[in-house]
């Protein structure tokens, strides 16, 4: 059974920003508590194709995948390896006329066999669905801000 995953946010940063942390892989790590290991395992002009273990609990997967990078616009996700049948997807960033940026999420993916959905889906379809939170967190974190003095609570 395949599932489907949109997520969108408007965030105070710029797309390129918002671009730059997504295609930051190596960073994972530092901020994604699921994210145990990140290996960026070619990269050539906009490809980019890298190894992301996740660990939550007992729960232990590698995945590979292959990134076609337009940079500050949009990143194309899609499966080289790994428990699925299929995972594909996109990242987009776009500006928004009055400063800021919209960040969009759009995962789909199915594991490879009943068992794996069993045992793995539940944890990866909440990573998936947290995800583009986690980096609106992260932005607030890594980019300084100007006082508004308008407040937007974050």
């Amino acid at each position: 059974m395949s599932t489907t995953i949109e997520r969108q946010v408007d965030v105070p940063f710029s797309a390129l920003q918002m671009y730059a942390l997504v295609n930051d892989i190596d960073a994972y790590p530092d901020f994604l508590p699921w994210c145990e290991q990140t290996r960026i395992l070619q990269a050539s002009g906009d490809e980019v194709e890298a190894s992301i273990t996740l660990k939550k609990g007992a729960i232990r997967k590698t995945f590979v995948t292959r990134n076609h990078n337009e940079p500050g616009s949009r990143i194309v996700v899609t499966l080289v390896d790994g428990p699925f049948r299929h995972l594909d997807g996109f990242w987009g960033f776009e500006d928004l006329p009055d400063g800021g940026s919209r960040v969009t999420l759009d995962m789909r993916f199915e594991f490879s066999n009943r068992l794996l959905e069993r045992a793995i889906g539940p944890v990866f379809r909440e990573i998936v669905k947290n995800l583009v939170g986690a980096f609106r967190k992260r932005a607030f974190q890594v980019y300084p801000r100007e006082p508004s003095g308008g407040g937007d609570g974050a």
